[in-house]
């Protein structure tokens, strides 16, 4: 005799079936992978703006690593990156840190070079640009519109659209 009625196998069945989504859900927004044989480099940047550890690392817009540490060094930030074995980046390849749209999160972009030699394990990026600062860009822009027109209003700077 089965000690369970059908209706409590079929309760049993749909919650471990729930938990099972759930435990996907977890990993799969968490970011978590695991399979990957990945390679660790590292970059120096004057600034790294918002970067933050687990931020993509892409190379024309493909995913092709992780962000796995910022440390300052030298009053300079070292980021470690975790780019896949598969991706082969010449030793005079670029390393810029952009933002997906204008308010989004920071990512590092790798522009690859033409270099014969390549970048080892554990190895460097030695061309890098810094995180651009909007807030930085907005402040020169409008000293620069006040020293153009010697005057101290913005309006002058700006071309009357009626004459």
């Amino acid at each position: 005799m089965n000690p369970y009625s059908s209706n409590e196998i079929a309760v049993g069945a749909f919650v471990s079936l729930g938990l099972v989504g759930l435990a996907y859900l977890s990993v799969s927004i968490g970011g978590l992978e695991w399979g990957l044989d990945r390679m660790p480099i590292h970059a120096r940047f004057a600034s790294i703006g918002d970067l933050k550890t687990g931020a993509s690392v892409k190379i024309a817009g493909v995913k092709v690593g992780t962000v796995d540490g910022i440390r300052l060094e030298n009053y300079a930030a070292e980021v470690d990156l975790a780019v896949d074995r598969a991706v082969v980046l010449p030793a005079d390849s670029t390393a810029s840190i952009r933002t997906e749209g204008l308010l989004g999160e920071s990512y590092i972009l790798l522009t690859p070079g033409g270099a014969e030699d390549d970048i080892p394990t554990d190895g460097r990026i030695g061309q890098t640009e810094p995180a651009l600062d909007l807030i930085d860009l907005l402040v020169k822009y409008a000293l620069s519109s006040d020293e153009a027109t010697g005057e101290g209003d913005p309006e002058d700077a700006l071309p009357d659209p009626f004459e």
